[in-house]
């Protein structure tokens, strides 16, 4: 084959110089921009910041996020970290009051608290975070404790120390700090007074309210349900900031009959509270507000919720959650999650729906007397309930469809739970009588 001439084979040489050259420019210009990423970067803001200022930032938001900000740098995760300033931090679900169960051949099993209550962590593992006997109190208060309500870190109840067995006063305590104040009243027990809620949101107030619901008569043992049907009349709300009780009137358009024992939610300055025919009561700490939420509608037309089933209420990142038993298909029995997106709206969506078989892994019918909705975590998509007989307390986990075995807590008849979450932080404010 003829060998083509040097004139034609000269611009292929010259091309090859050209593309050499052209890499060398783009590796000047490479050694250019690596030479400017290696210059000194600029200064972190939050440099500037003390960390007396850094750790009061902190202290304003959720714990799933300060979690994560442990990861920003090593002063954050130093800071975070910090025994002192964990003080000063948001807490999350630490564990939950119980009722002991009661063995009937010991009649002094439940003498180990005062109230008959235990504590457990919600991680099943370690001594209890908080000891329930509530030591820190004074003798004289500890005689005829019983424990009412929970909100934020704080506890609410009754203390029966006085001559007359019906006598009694409210007492507001924070096992964290081992604090406790006294309520500036004595009442006289009856089924007029058995509903009272607490509401206390440290994010807005470090004042905390109690909500006494006075029911529509009293009875005895021969009373009769059609004469007595306990719907509430009027409301008496005590405000810690201001040491005074307020007296209303029942605003609610219905007859509201409130259950003694299921959660109630606090949320910038309003009361929720779930009543027996299927709505929600909802009252401000002024008594001026007085609306009613609508349960969820049932996906359903055939197999709609039990009215008389009450649900339960719990908040999950500032929205109000719900949860009831619901139904999938003819005969299979779910939990199912609800969120009111938009509190004005009142409309509330479908979050998640489980069915019990899944969450036990058996077949069994269960209704919220077996199965009972102990409390939506703050932070996590995860609920935390109870089941059986022997009470087994359980957490699913609603991302990763997951369902965990945390502990037998034993039988009881009393179905009364307390969520608790440690307030570390604040003081309760001094109502003179402590």
């Amino acid at each position: 084959m003829r060998a083509p001439p040097a004139a034609a084979r000269r611009p292929r040489k010259h091309l090859w110089w050209r593309w050499r050259w052209l890499a060398m420019a783009g590796g000047s210009g490479s050694r250019k921009r690596k030479a400017r990423r290696m210059r000194k970067p600029r200064p972190d803001p939050t440099a500037l910041l003390t960390d007396d200022l850094l750790v009061e930032i902190l202290a304003r938001v959720l714990y799933r996020d300060l979690c994560r900000f442990r990861c920003v740098s090593k002063r954050w995760s130093a800071l975070i970290s910090d025994p002192d300033n964990r003080r000063r931090l948001p807490q999350t679900l630490t564990g939950i009051f119980y009722p002991m169960p009661l063995d009937p051949d010991d009649a002094g099993s439940q003498a180990l608290t005062p109230h008959g209550y235990g504590f457990t962590n919600v991680s099943g593992t370690g001594p209890p975070f908080i000891h329930p006997s509530f030591s820190f109190l004074p003798d004289r208060e500890r005689v005829g404790l019983e424990l009412v309500d929970c909100c934020n870190g704080l506890i609410l109840c009754r203390c029966f120390r006085f001559a007359d067995d019906h006598e009694f006063h409210y007492l507001v305590l924070n096992p964290a700090t081992e604090e406790w104040v006294a309520v500036p009243v004595t009442r006289r027990w009856s089924t007029k007074l058995q509903t009272v809620r607490l509401g206390f949101d440290p994010a807005v107030s470090p004042h905390f309210y109690v909500f006494e619901f006075e029911l529509n008569e009293d009875y005895d043992e021969d009373y009769n349900d059609d004469d007595w049907d306990g719907h509430v009349v009027r409301v008496k709300i005590y405000s810690s900031g201001t040491g005074f009780w307020i007296d209303k009137e029942n605003g609610w358009t219905l007859c509201m009959l409130l259950p003694m024992d299921f959660k109630s939610v606090f949320l910038d300055g309003v009361l929720y509270v779930i009543a027996i025919q299927g709505i929600i009561g909802v009252v401000d700490v002024e008594g001026r507000t007085w609306r009613i939420i609508e349960f969820p509608d049932p996906r359903s037309e055939i197999f709609p919720f039990n009215r008389t089933d009450v649900g339960f209420i719990d908040l999950f990142q500032g929205q109000l959650h719900f949860a009831t038993d619901g139904r999938i298909g003819h005969s299979i029995h779910s939990l199912e999650i609800w969120v009111l997106e938009d509190k004005e709206s009142e409309e509330w969506t479908l979050k998640h729906t489980v069915c019990f078989e899944f969450l036990l892994g058996r077949k069994r019918e269960f209704g919220f007397r077996d199965f009972i909705v102990v409390v939506i975590h703050s932070d996590r998509n995860m609920v935390f309930f109870v089941c059986g007989r022997e009470r087994t307390l359980m957490s699913y986990d609603m991302d990763r469809w997951e369902g965990h075995i945390i502990r037998n807590l034993g039988y009881s008849e009393i179905e009364h739970f307390l969520p608790y979450v440690p307030l570390l932080p604040k003081s309760l404010p001094d109502c003179g009588n402590q």
